[in-house]
């Protein structure tokens, strides 16, 4: 079996004698570094908010005790002991720095060789930091090293120990359109030349993809496109030094006062893309707007992707929204 596939038996030739430890990013990503270029890199399955009540969704409940369940992968051969997860949350946008998350909890985990195992690790979040939140998962080993190359960032197409979940579930619940707030990140310690695309998904192997990343292979997805896909990106926005991106210099306080959450607001010329420059850690806030396809069947989904590229149209990063009719 080539190098990087993975089944029932785990993984042959060069990683039978060491672990080889990974979160997936996406339903097919089977651990190859870097993560296919073609594959979105915000869709993990293996994240997951377990709420009160036990089900299972992308939404924390406020001020109650929720889990963040992040499976982990062992393609390796030796058992891997004690290895160290850290899970963060992010208000909805297209990429992340230690600036713009915050630490929900850490926990240690051990897997067997060829082998997937939970860690489930609490988060009662408070009213502000409940609904729509960007989650983003990383495992450590530090002995034998087995670990994410650069702790002060979150490489997550890059690094097979990071990954994140952007999936956003909202409802339009009969109304004629719909805006959701994200913001636009440069994750980038230089300055950014990026371009912004909005676009329904209609492919059938990416629309089985993202039922995957749901965690619902019967999700129905509506046969008549949306009207209208645009986003728009306003004036203000927040510039984070690159001396302040190791997280040893950001604390809850900090991240939570430069960072408060994107408000709904008018769209002032909204399109399908648009091209910005960023400076090192910018965020700018923006708004996804949606029109309701009126032959739409109720209960149907349509699916979103955000995509943010550089210069050359390499993906940086990206969300997806999935309304509901």
């Amino acid at each position: 079996m080539p190098n990087g596939e993975h089944d029932d038996k785990g993984r042959e030739g060069e990683f039978d004698g060491r672990t080889y430890l990974y979160i997936r990013t996406h339903p097919a990503d089977n651990g190859s570094e870097p993560l296919p270029a073609a594959l979105p890199g915000w869709q993990s399955p293996d994240i997951t908010v377990i709420k009160p009540d036990n089900s299972r969704g992308s939404e924390a409940v406020a001020g109650q005790l929720n889990h963040v369940e992040v499976l982990v992968t062992n393609g390796g051969g030796l058992v891997a002991n004690n290895a160290f997860v850290d899970v963060f949350f992010a208000d909805p946008s297209t990429a992340f720095t230690p600036a713009t998350a915050n630490l929900i909890g850490s926990g240690y985990v051990t897997l067997g060789g060829y082998s997937m195992t939970p860690i489930a690790v609490p988060w009662t979040p408070g009213a502000a930091d409940a609904g729509h939140r960007c989650l983003v998962a990383r495992v450590a080993l530090f002995v034998p090293p087995d670990t994410y190359a650069d702790g002060t960032i979150f490489d997550v197409r890059g690094d097979r120990h990071v990954a994140q979940r952007n999936i956003h579930v909202v409802a339009l619940a009969g109304a004629k359109s719909l805006t959701f707030a994200f913001a636009v990140v440069n994750p980038l310690l230089e300055p950014l030349q990026t371009r912004l695309v909005a676009r329904e998904v209609r492919d059938a192997a990416r629309l089985q993809e993202l039922r995957a990343g749901l965690g619902c292979q019967f999700a129905q997805f509506g046969a008549t496109p949306l009207p209208a896909v645009k986003v728009d990106v306003g004036r203000e926005r927040i510039v984070v030094p690159a001396a302040e991106h190791p997280l040893a210099l950001l604390d809850e306080t900090f991240r939570l006062a430069r960072l408060g959450p994107v408000e709904p607001r008018p769209l002032e010329r909204p399109r399908n893309s648009l091209t910005m420059t960023m400076e090192a850690g910018e965020v700018h806030e923006a708004m996804l707007y949606l029109e309701r396809n009126p032959e739409t069947r109720p209960g149907d989904l349509h699916a979103v992707d955000i995509v943010q590229t550089d210069g050359r149209r390499t993906i940086i990063g990206g969300l997806t929204v999935v309304a509901v009719h």
